[in-house]
């Protein structure tokens, strides 16, 4: 039922934005393309057509106007489109794109946030820093304000703002404990009573989210002979 309910929402949503699908440049014909909707399969990044997806992306950041679209994928403030801007920031492996607007959308709630922060881990350098940034600030999410109920609902799902917080904080602390730089000051972070608190918050079980994200991402493209990596590390 989830499966069809969303199948149908994706629908919905692309096929009454076709005037404005333009600002996504070339990556509008990977959200648009026939088959799954290209976000559905990036979801859960298991079955066959995720390979498909990628090389669709791929193709589209050759395009002259692919930073330019990628930006207004992450500055959307539904969430599809930043599935799409994740896979293409780590097919780009730093090479055009920066993960400056990713974070924004992390920060506005999106409901894709523990596949954004499993994509910040593998390609954003000063990935440390801005976990640490985020944790000392209790994960504030800040949702736009000129979203309607319905727009709010779609860009974060039914969620309220402790919710959306704790959804960052679980990512932020599964995903940082890969990264040996940031694994004791998480330990001690994290044991703090108000975030130990705001952590039991997560109703989505974010950190697993992420967590099986992580390793299906590593399985699709090493299956494709791209294996990746933590920029700044090998395996």
């Amino acid at each position: 039922m989830f499966r069809s309910w969303l199948h149908s929402l994706l629908g919905w949503v692309f096929a009454s934005r076709d005037d404005t699908d333009v600002q996504f440049g070339p990556f509008a014909a990977v959200l648009k393309s026939p088959g799954e909707p290209a976000p559905l399969t990036l979801l859960a990044m298991r079955n066959t057509e995720v390979g498909v997806v990628i090389d669709r992306i791929d193709r589209a950041l050759s395009a002259d106007n692919a930073v330019k679209g990628a930006g207004a994928l992450f500055a959307s403030p539904d969430w599809r489109p930043h599935l799409i801007g994740a896979v293409a920031l780590i097919v780009d492996a730093g090479r055009r794109l920066d993960s400056t607007a990713m974070w924004q959308a992390i920060d506005a709630g999106s409901w894709v946030t523990p596949q954004l922060v499993t994509t910040a881990y593998l390609i954003d350098p000063s990935f440390a820093d801005r976990v640490r940034e985020r944790i000392d600030a209790k994960c504030a999410v800040s949702v736009p304000l000129n979203l309607s109920p319905a727009e709010r609902r779609r860009a974060t799902g039914p969620a309220t703002p402790e919710q959306r917080s704790a959804k960052l904080l679980a990512s932020l602390v599964r995903i940082g404990m890969h990264a040996p730089e940031l694994t004791g000051w998480l330990r001690i972070a994290a044991s703090r009573p108000e975030l130990a608190a705001l952590q039991a918050a997560d109703r989505d079980k974010s950190g697993n989210i992420a967590e099986n994200w992580l390793k299906n991402v590593e399985r699709q493209f090493g299956s494709r002979g791209r294996p990746i990596a933590p920029v700044g590390r090998s395996h």
